[in-house]
């Protein structure tokens, strides 16, 4: 969503410890150059000597770690260069895609983070992609910005035809507040009668926790009620 703050690396992060929860091997790959996801499962970016930015630019193989049953490639500040980089490129929509061609067989789920603003990375993100889960924050900013990522999911599609969407899933929602709510409903109503809208995912600050811990919440706080919206999100996922 090319609002920022929606929970995107959050919603990473616990959807793909709740995906190996059904024994399914899962990859997460951090296109983001804020690189939250990476820092989120505990790695130091600045100690980083490779990451997704050597993979498309300098078409290194790609580093993978493996934090808490899952396979990372993390991502570094240099990834924002990368889309200054990527337009004297031939192809440079296809990086990602034929990076991720390399592994793609080993996993049963890749989950990419993608930036909030739609560059290069984030094209990139699209047309490597098979489906794209958007994630909605409960206020009226980041429903704005739905609008400029549906106009380029349709451009995208000029070269990977096949693209879907998975669904929308509001997050941070506070049942407390009335404008929260509003806004779900505005989601629902907007959405529903053409996309699948996941159950909310709501606020809690034990996401936050879990990021300062630098695991899933599901680990951070096995009794925190959000965990079952992330169930709800993987069932839903899965049996769609």
């Amino acid at each position: 969503n090319q609002a920022g703050g929606v929970g995107k690396s959050s919603l990473t992060r616990d959807l793909g410890y709740e995906l190996t929860q059904h024994n399914l091997k899962v990859l997460l790959v951090d296109a983001d150059p804020q690189a939250s996801l990476t820092e989120f499962l505990g790695l130091n970016t600045d100690q980083l000597e490779h990451s997704l930015f050597e993979a498309i630019i300098h078409r290194e193989s790609l580093p993978i770690h493996s934090i808490h049953g899952m396979d990372l490639v993390p991502a570094t500040i240099d990834l924002a260069t990368a889309d200054f980089l990527l337009n004297a490129e031939i192809g440079r929509e296809l990086r990602l895609r034929e990076t991720l061609r390399a592994v793609k067989d080993n996993y049963d789920f890749i989950i990419i983070d993608a930036p909030p603003s739609l560059g290069n990375i984030s094209i990139n993100v699209l047309v490597a992609a098979d489906e794209i889960l958007i994630p909605v924050q409960c206020e009226i900013k980041a429903l704005r910005g739905t609008k400029h990522l549906f106009d380029t999911i349709e451009k995208v599609r000029l070269l990977n035809p096949n693209l879907k969407i998975a669904g929308i899933v509001p997050t941070l929602l506070d049942i407390r507040t009335r404008l929260n709510t509003e806004t779900y409903e505005v989601i629902q109503t907007r959405f529903g009668s053409r996309l699948t809208v996941f159950p909310p995912v709501r606020r809690g600050v034990a996401f936050a926790e879990a990021a300062a811990r630098a695991m899933p919440v599901q680990l951070h706080a096995p009794k925190f009620e959000g965990n079952s919206d992330i169930k709800k999100l993987v069932e839903g996922l899965l049996n769609g």
